[in-house]
C-alpha cells in the first residue's frame, strides 16, 4: 500500500480529472476462480469518461513464479475502450464473472487510476502483498473507489471478490457471468 500512496502523490500533479456522470457501471472487478491453482485472479477495469470509455487490464503472472523482482515480466496488461470491448476482451482473457459498482457516494478520478496501473508493469509481483489482488485494490482505491475489503483479512483473490458488496458508501452489483 505504500505503493498506492507514493503513486497517489505523484498524481496530485496532474490534472483532476473527476467523473461527473454518475456512478452506474463506474468500476469493475473481474475473477477467473480457477487460477493461481483455485485460489482465484482478478483484474480491473473502471470508467475514464463520461462518454463510455474504460481501462481495464490485470497482472497475469504468465509463469507462475512466487516472487518475481521489480521490473520482471509480471504478464502486466492494459487496455482503453468501450464497455462492450472490456467485456469481450475480460472473457478472451478466461475471466467468468465480474461485479460492478452500481451506486456509489464517492467521486471518481481516472487520472492517479491511470498512474496506479501504468506503474504495476514494473511492480514485479509476490504471491503475498503485491498480487493480482493487490494490483486490483491500489488502481481501484486510487481511482476513488471507498470500502474495499482489505487484503489483509482477505488474501485469496477468490475470497476477496467475495467480499466486494454493499457497504454505506457502495454498492456492488451480484456477480455477473461474462
Amino acid at each position: 500500500m505504500a505503493f498506492l500512496a507514493a503513486s497517489i502523490g505523484l498524481a496530485k500533479f496532474a490534472s483532476a480529472a473527476v467523473l461527473d456522470c454518475g456512478a452506474a457501471d463506474s468500476a469493475y472487478v473481474f475473477v477467473r476462480p480457477g487460477g493461481a491453482n483455485g485460489l482465484g485472479h482478478v483484474g480491473w477495469g473502471y470508467r475514464t469518461s463520461c462518454d463510455g470509455g474504460y481501462s481495464f487490464g490485470s497482472v497475469e503472472n504468465p509463469n507462475g513464479s512466487p516472487i518475481l523482482s521489480a521490473g520482471s515480466d509480471n504478464g502486466f496488461w492494459r487496455q482503453d475502450g468501450g464497455e462492450a470491448d472490456m467485456l469481450t476482451a475480460m472473457k478472451a482473457r478466461g475471466y467468468l464473472s465480474y461485479k460492478a459498482i452500481t451506486v456509489s457516494t464517492a467521486s471518481f478520478d481516472a487520472s492517479p487510476a491511470n498512474t496506479v496501473a501504468a506503474a504495476a508493469a514494473g511492480r514485479g509481483y509476490a504471491v503475498l502483498g503485491n498480487n493480482c489482488a493487490d494490483v486490483v485494490w491500489d488502481v481501484l482505491k486510487a481511482y476513488g473507489v471507498p470500502d474495499l475489503p482489505y487484503l489483509q483479512v482477505h488474501p485469496i483473490p477468490n475470497d476477496w471478490y467475495g467480499n466486494l458488496r454493499q457497504t454505506r458508501k457502495v454498492t456492488w452489483s451480484a456477480s455477473t457471468s461474462l
